[in-house]
């Protein structure tokens, strides 16, 4: 279960939860993404339980989620950095 799965099972939508926790309605859409990771004071982490109808387990097992979600390679998808190495840069002088 990820972000947005906990929060359709509390039939809320995002604009529900940002107003709810005092939070921007991108913060939310953030979480769900896996773009950012919830932090909260402990009064809004509280709220958050509450708000969500979850355990500490299940919020934190879901933010898990959201954030492999977003990090996990999409097959065929080309590598960042050619597997070849970059040449080393020295110091010495280009002219001799």
């Amino acid at each position: 279960m990820d972000m947005q799965v906990l929060r359709e099972r509390a039939g809320l939508s995002r604009a529900e939860v940002a107003f709810r926790l005092a939070i921007s309605e991108t913060s939310v859409r953030n979480w769900e993404a896996g773009r950012t990771e919830p932090t909260m004071t402990p009064k809004k982490y509280l709220d958050a339980l509450r708000l969500f109808k979850c355990t500490p387990e299940e919020l934190a097992a879901a933010s898990e989620k959201s954030i492999n979600q977003r990090h996990k390679r999409k097959p065929g998808r080309p590598r960042r950095f050619p597997d070849t190495q970059v040449p080393q840069v020295t110091d010495s002088p280009v002219c001799s």
